[in-house]
């Protein structure tokens, strides 16, 4: 083996290495939750940091007898349906920029891009004022919220990726007489299957964390999301940890899925443009 090739291979071992190691330690807390979650209370005050020395159901048992079932399906329906909506919003105005040739385009873009800048909690009690002036709470009053912050990003997204799908299939669809909605629909959506996967999963990983907006305007107990749930299971003077860990173990499983399946489309989502 030539110096240049064991050159070559020793870089790539630290390489490797140090983005593992690097891995790992981003890890660390998730590992820690789950393997906590699987010791008893007084033992996790105790010894914090120690391995369970077997596997204690307890704690599962304790968040979906506090209802954590419900929570879960309540953030489930709330993050598909908003999720859903800003696909169903951003997919045409993505398209309309990326394609269509019109007056003030590059100005109204500007103006979408804006959201970006805006904080979403900046905005808290004027929409409190609003929902509250048109009778709008629990899940209706949050979707709203969660879609118009959503926007800007998958606007964004979506847009980069369009621009890069050859112009030839545009040209071949309107010869066989298709609108802009078909085009749209028919041919940029399947092609742009990596940037939509992407647009969802950074959405959706907002919406199932985010905790302000439905702290703030959820008042049924039934209709709480998991951020708000997982805080019943803490008292004014002492938390059930233990609950708690558990409880976060359940909520992180639904992304961590989501990303394993769709994590090569988010890749070449991420990547779109990068190379020509």
């Amino acid at each position: 083996m030539s110096q240049g090739a064991r050159r070559r291979r020793t870089l790539t071992f630290l390489r490797d290495s140090f983005f593992g190691l690097l891995a790992l330690l981003f890890m660390l807390p998730l590992l820690w939750t789950v393997l906590g979650s699987f010791r008893k209370v007084a033992d996790l005050r105790m010894h914090p940091w120690s391995l369970p020395e077997s596997l204690d159901l307890s704690n599962y048992v304790a968040a979906f007898e506090g209802h954590i079932g419900l929570y879960l399906l309540n953030s489930t329906l709330v993050t598909i349906v908003s999720v859903l909506i800003i696909i169903a919003l951003s997919a045409p105005a993505a398209y309309a920029f990326a394609r269509l040739r019109f007056t003030g385009s590059s100005l109204l873009l500007g103006f979408i891009m804006t959201g970006l800048l805006i904080p979403a909690h900046a905005v808290l009690i004027p929409l409190y004022h609003i929902n509250a002036a048109l009778g709008v709470g629990d899940y209706l009053a949050i979707i709203g919220p969660y879609v118009a912050f959503g926007l800007p990003l998958s606007v964004l997204l979506l847009r980069a990726y369009f621009v890069g799908i050859p112009e030839e299939l545009m040209e071949a669809a309107t010869l066989d007489g298709a609108g802009h909605l078909r085009i749209l629909w028919s041919v940029f959506m399947p092609v742009a299957r990596p940037a939509v996967a992407t647009v969802a999963i950074f959405q959706a990983a907002w919406i199932w964390n985010e905790l302000p907006f439905a702290m703030v305007f959820v008042a049924g107990s039934g209709h709480y999301t998991l951020p708000i749930g997982l805080l019943n299971f803490q008292g004014e003077h002492i938390a059930n940890w233990g609950a708690i860990l558990a409880g976060v173990t359940v909520s992180v499983i639904p992304l961590m899925v989501l990303y394993l399946v769709f994590q090569k489309h988010i890749i070449r989502g991420l990547t779109a443009g990068a190379v020509k």
